[in-house]
């Protein structure tokens, strides 16, 4: 653990510039209370281009009350051979099209629906029987975002999630049960260009070999920043602790770059490495967020 901090503060003084994660001090924004989504905000007073992906933290920053955004992955990969049992088993997941349609209810609220996408699980291995294939679709989840501060300036923002999973997946790609989650984002801005996000988050999931539930508490932390033009990056951790006593805590390491291609539109790629027996192995992706 020790060697990955190591490589979190030599990649944050790499990366160079301004920051993308977050917003940089302006002059106190316009009053845009009075817009809603039947009266939306105007395109000119939109606020900087933030997005959910590809962070494993979410943003604080609502969409402006009138405007849309998607955030979709191109394509996600994950393999997992390094698993609890110690098994010689390995699980390679393709999922394309997951789709996080965003839309400004108020300056403060927006509502995000995540789509299902096209899921892929091969699994093989000298314990895993014959190679099977197995494909269908995820399930989708609808939440609620509430920014509480900085929104429109400032240096530091913080927000509200709150949402629900709701089981529309098929081929057994997962369980059949609603699981409820609330979480805080923030971001923060620091000297020199840089921006510190994170945030904590509370899962209620099904227990997928008996009945009952178990609580997941996610954390995050990281860091961006531009690194020349419109190229950015980031770094950050990532640590998930469950309420079942005995399971082991899930940690993954994380970078990714962004290209903002227009003030709406950016695209994405990024790795998630694997810290523990309890985290997928490796998880690479890239997508894009279009704002309009």
């Amino acid at each position: 653990m020790r060697s990955f901090w190591t490589v979190f503060a030599i990649l944050t003084v790499l990366l160079g510039g301004q920051t993308v994660g977050g917003q940089e001090d302006v002059a106190p924004a316009p009053d845009k209370s009075r817009y809603t989504i039947f009266h939306p905000t105007p395109m000119k007073e939109w606020r900087a281009f933030n997005a959910d992906r590809p962070t494993r933290a979410d943003s604080p920053f609502t969409v402006d009350a009138g405007a849309f955004m998607l955030e979709t992955d191109f394509v996600n990969f994950t393999q997992d051979q390094h698993n609890l049992d110690h098994a010689r088993v390995t699980v390679r997941t393709l999922t394309a099209g997951q789709t996080n349609v965003k839309i400004g209810l108020t300056n403060w609220l927006d509502v995000e629906i995540f789509t299902p996408g096209y899921v892929q699980v091969h699994t093989s291995g000298a314990d895993a029987g014959p190679s099977q294939t197995v494909r269908g679709v995820s399930d989708t989840t609808v939440r609620f975002k509430f920014n509480f501060i900085g929104n429109d300036g400032g240096k530091f923002a913080l927000g509200l999630i709150a949402g629900v999973k709701i089981p529309t997946n098929s081929a057994q790609l997962g369980n059949r049960a609603y699981e409820p989650g609330i979480g805080v984002p923030f971001n923060y801005n620091l000297p020199a260009g840089f921006s510190l996000f994170g945030g904590t988050a509370i899962n209620v999931i099904k227990l997928d070999d008996r009945s009952g539930r178990r609580v997941l508490w996610n954390n995050t932390l990281g860091v961006t920043r531009t690194i020349v033009g419109n190229l950015s990056g980031y770094v950050e951790s990532y640590a998930g602790f469950s309420s079942v006593r005995g399971y082991p805590w899930i940690g993954t390491a994380n970078v990714g770059l962004v290209y903002q291609v227009t003030p709406n539109f950016a695209v994405d790629v990024s790795t998630f490495f694997g810290l523990t027996r309890s985290a997928d192995d490796l998880n690479l992706f890239t997508g894009f967020a279009w704002r309009f």
